[in-house]
């Protein structure tokens, strides 16, 4: 029946197909599945039928087509029986029938059928009744018996004597009991009950409430069926009670005036089977509580289809998944795509039966995709024929032994390396000092990886006069267990002396006994001859550290060069793949345009400006990030309320997420202010927003807040900052959130988790250099699946801030138009830049005065020339930087007003956040009609003073 539900195509019934069902419908449709009970449960208005393999027989040829029929017409015939508990059920009542006579007609003949059934509403999440469930069984064949029971009451008194079950004929109201069988004699006891009243025979069964059964029984005519009844019975030889567990019947045996003429007991002792089940069970528990107390090894139990049988506690542990979750699905979804796709399974089931089993280690995946080194075993289950159920697979993680056993050889890897290039001689020494093996030397013999064991080291290589020395310090060093240093002089075969540096350490067994020293030798005579050289010239000891001070200096910053140049490198492959790819759409599209105007073909001319223009605007953008993330970007910082700018941004971040995410903010009722450069703030958030959006593509909540916080001591050094007051700006998504190895990454440029062209890696890594060249730090709290909170930490700003004097300020008025008119300066040392800027100005109507480099800026400045506007790099050749050009010309000029133009970072020469009335600064790219626009302003400003 599970296979027939799947395979219906419910979408032409009218509960709809099965993803859409509720969750009510799915539980009831897998509890009648999984039940031997007969079972079915009715849907909807239509009252769409199910039912599980128990209740197919009843069906008979009503059987195909029965699922998913409407009940009115699949039971029309006993539509009537059934229509009030239905129709009670439907209204949230449950009622249960026993012995109920429906009238039907199911293999084509009327036929009367006895039935006991409940029925219970099955309800929906919001309290309303969507179907019912019902359990029946069909006691006919019992209420048939029951009738044949009176008919034969004197065969089966000749039958009590053979039968297993025990047997007894209470007659008239009182229950007297007439006949009893061996059966019956041994239940209670062997006790004399013939010819005596049930009530005197069996005075326990008063107190234990089977009287008014018998009454019942006795008045209404009607049998009583009872299961599993508990009867304690007093024997005589044994004072305390025997309790028995029975199967019983009381059923009422007619007269020949068709009244009750007595009551007919029938039952079988069911207490030994009962304690086997409950010994079965409590083996079975406690076979499961082993199992599930090996919770470091994953214990799954298998079908030969693959379905899991068995998930112990250790698997819920390893995997993620539990028991609930994994009953009944495919093993497989434990493995690799690449072991499914090569069917290792299947290899392991095939090897498995063949050999009775396989062992070994790979890699398995989690629910949460993460993946881990497992080692185990699979093993086959045969049942007591030998026949293959199943399988079942041991295994344990060990995924830390695997990276242990990786850093070990990779250290090893790495100590080799080492090694290999040592300047030093190695070597190893037995414990007592008597043999000496170099392990590595120095000179002809380094490469020679077979060199022999010396014992005559001592002559060799220690100087006479220097072995009493030696020989201390091995004792000492043998005594203390301690390492050993010396210094000892070295007499070679032409003569000369030589001064070695000996180092050595023990090595240990597991009693603290030594086993063997390993240590290095290296030639120090250089150094010792200098310390004499430098006690025997301490006269010109300043100048000599001076010296040396200048060595390390260049030592110093051949270091940084060297860290700066390792940097360098790492950045290089990211920003160079996407700068060959807006260079290449640049060059190309202006290449293209020049071919279009030399044919004279105009039609794609736009379009090639437009590629060229894009591709520029993308390659700034990359620019401006990697700034942000070297902390080396030109901000222009002004005071700013947090919640004002979002308030100000919610817009602007709805339209951009779409309305699949539901943003809402929590903002501070009186916020602080933050000296931040605005557009790079913003700038921030939006791509917070992004981010929060990309983790939710399904839609989701997005909470954007800013609140006041104090950071003290711990939690100031835990963020890496000082302690004081900062405005806490974070956004709060609920999507797919990120593991540690992730968020150990994204500050890093170019790393990325989205697919190829959706993004270059260097939004976060913009943000965090943004708010730590602000004086703020940035910290994330991510749980895969649950989300992640991204929160900048920015200082508090004690002043006047944009935001309060907002309000104060005059209406904006109309923008005027600055009549082109006035003097400019061009200072810039690239000439293709200097002669754009004097063409973009001088076709704006200024008269454009340039200087390649500063000294000559100077000179003009210093003339009697006319100058309303000074336009300079910052970085210059010649010596002078702009910001020196600046300085000098409002020496002779107070007034000048000074546009400072920079492709880079220069915020030493340029000041960023301490810049003079009537400066102000232009990044490198910009368009032309930024460039007038800040020149008018520039000037009107001027005109104003």
């Amino acid at each position: 029946m599970a296979e027939q539900v799947r395979a219906l195509e419910w979408q032409a019934t009218p509960v709809g197909p099965i993803e859409t069902w509720p969750a009510a419908l799915r539980n009831a449709i897998n509890l009648i599945l999984a039940s031997p009970e007969s079972m079915y449960v009715v849907w909807g208005d239509d009252l769409t039928f199910f039912f599980n393999d128990a209740y197919s027989p009843i069906l008979g040829p009503r059987l195909d087509g029965a699922l998913g029929a409407p009940l009115r017409q699949l039971w029309a015939d006993a539509w009537d029986a059934v229509r009030q508990p239905i129709e009670g059920a439907f209204a949230g009542r449950s009622s249960r029938y026993e012995n109920l006579p429906v009238s039907m007609s199911r293999r084509g003949v009327p036929e009367e059928t006895w039935w006991t059934f409940s029925f219970s509403p099955i309800f929906l999440d919001d309290g309303s009744v969507g179907g019912a469930f019902c359990v029946t069984n069909e006691v006919t064949s019992i209420i048939v018996a029951q009738q044949r029971l009176a008919k034969e009451n004197e065969r089966l008194i000749a039958l009590f004597d053979k039968s297993p079950m025990f047997m007894a004929f209470l007659s008239g109201p009182e229950h007297r009991v007439e006949l009893a069988n061996p059966g019956y004699e041994r239940l209670v006891g062997n006790r004399h009950v013939l010819g005596k009243s049930i009530r005197d025979a069996l005075p326990e069964i008063v107190d234990q409430g089977f009287m008014p059964l018998l009454d019942e029984v006795y008045r209404t005519g009607k049998p009583y069926i009872g299961s599993e009844v508990v009867y304690d019975a007093p024997f005589p030889s044994d004072p305390t009670s025997a309790r028995r567990m029975l199967d019983i019947v009381f059923q009422p045996v007619a007269g020949a005036d068709g009244s009750t003429a007595g009551v007919f007991v029938q039952g079988l002792d069911v207490t030994s089977h009962i304690e086997l089940q409950r010994s079965m069970r409590r083996v079975e528990a406690r076979n499961r509580q082993i199992i599930d107390s090996a919770s470091d090894y994953a214990i799954v139990a298998s079908d030969l289809c693959g379905r899991v049988t068995l998930w112990n506690a250790g698997a819920e542990h390893i995997f993620g998944w539990s028991e609930a979750e994994m009953l009944g699905q495919d093993v497989e979804v434990i493995y690799t795509p690449e072991d499914i796709q090569a069917e290792r399974l299947r290899h392991n089931r095939d090897v498995s039966i063949a050999s009775g089993g396989v062992s070994g280690e790979r890699w398995l995946v989690r629910k949460s995709g993460e993946r881990f080194w497992a080692s185990g075993a699979m093993t086959v289950l045969r049942d007591e024929d030998g026949t293959v159920q199943g399988f079942v697979k041991v295994l344990g993680d060990r995924t830390e032994q695997r990276r242990a056993g990786d850093a070990l050889a990779h250290s090893e890897r790495r100590l080799g390396a080492l090694v290999s290039a040592s300047s030093q001689s190695l070597y190893a020494v037995t414990a007592d000092w008597r043999e000496m093996r170099q392990i590595l030397a120095t000179g002809p013999v380094a490469h020679d990886e077979a060199l022999p064991v010396v014992t005559d080291w001592r002559e060799r290589y220690v100087h006479p006069d220097d072995l009493d020395l030696l020989e201390q310090a091995i004792a000492r060093a043998t005594a203390q267990r301690q390492p050993l240093e010396l210094e000892h002089r070295s007499l070679l075969a032409d003569g000369s002396v030589r001064w070695v540096q000996m180092r050595a350490v023990p090595l240990l067994d597991g009693a603290g006994e030594i086993t063997e020293w390993f240590g290095t030798a290296a030639d120090v005579t250089e150094r010792r001859q200098a310390e004499e050289q430098l006690r025997e010239l301490t006269l010109t000891l300043e100048e000599r550290v001076q010296t040396r001070s200048a060595e390390l200096q260049v030592a110093e910053e051949r270091l940084r060069q060297s860290q700066k140049m390792e940097a360098v490198g790492q950045l290089t492959g990211g920003l160079a793949h996407d700068f060959n790819n807006l260079m290449t759409a640049i060059s190309v599209g202006l290449e293209l345009l020049e071919l279009r105007i030399d044919q004279r073909r105009y039609d794609d001319v736009g379009r090639y400006l437009e590629m060229a223009q894009s591709s520029a605007s993308r390659a700034t953008a990359l620019t401006q990030r990697l700034l942000a993330f070297s902390r080396r970007q030109t901000l222009a910082p002004t005071p700013v309320v947090a919640d004002a700018m979002v308030r100000g941004m919610l817009d602007i971040i709805s339209r951009t997420l779409g309305p699949s995410i539901a943003i809402s903010t929590q903002l501070e009722s009186d916020p602080w202010a933050v000296l931040v450069d605005v557009p790079q703030m913003e700038n921030a958030l939006l791509n917070l927003c992004i981010n929060a959006r990309d983790a939710m593509p399904d839609g989701g909540p997005l909470v954007i807040s800013a609140a006041n916080v104090t950071l003290h001591g711990e939690e100031a050094a835990l963020l890496d900052t000082p302690p004081g007051d900062y405005i806490r700006l974070s956004v709060k998504d609920a999507g797919s959130g990120m593991d540690a190895s992730v968020i150990e990454k994204v500050f890093e440029p170019f790393f990325t988790t989205k697919p190829i062209g959706q993004g270059t890696g260097l939004g976060l890594s913009m943000i965090y250099g943004f708010t730590r060249q602000s004086g703020g730090q940035v910290r994330i709290d991510s749980q895969v699946g649950l989300g992640t909170t991204v929160e900048l930490y920015l200082p508090r700003f004690i002043g006047e801030s944009a935001g309060e004097t907002a309000d104060e300020a005059a209406p904006e008025l109309p923008s005027i138009v600055t009549p082109s008119v006035g003097t400019i300066l061009v200072v810039e040392d690239e000439e293709a830049i200097r002669a754009l800027l004097a063409e973009v100005l001088g076709g704006a109507g200024y008269r454009v005065l340039q200087a390649p480099e500063g000294g000559q800026a100077i000179d003009l400045l210093r003339s009697g020339e006319t100058v309303d506007l000074l336009i300079t790099d910052v970085g210059l050749t010649g010596g002078l930087n702009g910001r020196q050009v600046a300085d000098a010309g409002r020496q002779v000029r107070p007034a000048l007003p000074v546009l400072f133009i920079t492709g880079y970072a220069a915020s030493a020469a340029v000041g960023a956040g301490q810049l003079e009335e009537g400066m102000e600064v232009l990044t490198k790219p910009f368009t032309t009609a930024e460039l007038e626009r800040r020149t008018r302003a520039l000037l009107a400003s001027r005109n104003r003073i």
